[in-house]
């Protein structure tokens, strides 16, 4: 897990992944929509999970993946999942 894991340091993570993968120049924010701000696509979206997921060792099911809309979506998921408060 790397380190600095709190709320913060998985934002920045989570960031800076989807700024690889992002189509546009919008803002990474904890409310932008991952698929309608950043037009990132589904299958984009399971490669940036499965990244993440290697990064913190975790696994996100699938149907909590499906839940996951904005930043802070993500972020708080892999909080959960990584015990991180």
């Amino acid at each position: 897990m790397p380190s600095g894991t709190d709320q913060k340091a998985i934002f920045e993570n989570v960031a800076r992944v989807l700024s690889t993968r992002s189509h546009t120049q919008a803002a990474i924010r904890p409310d932008t929509r991952i698929g309608a701000d950043l037009e990132i696509d589904s299958v984009e979206i399971f490669d940036i999970v499965m990244e993440l997921e290697d990064l913190y060792n975790i696994s996100l099911p699938v149907e909590a993946a499906s839940d996951i809309d904005t930043v802070h979506d993500l972020v708080a998921k892999i909080g959960q999942l990584a015990n991180v408060r």
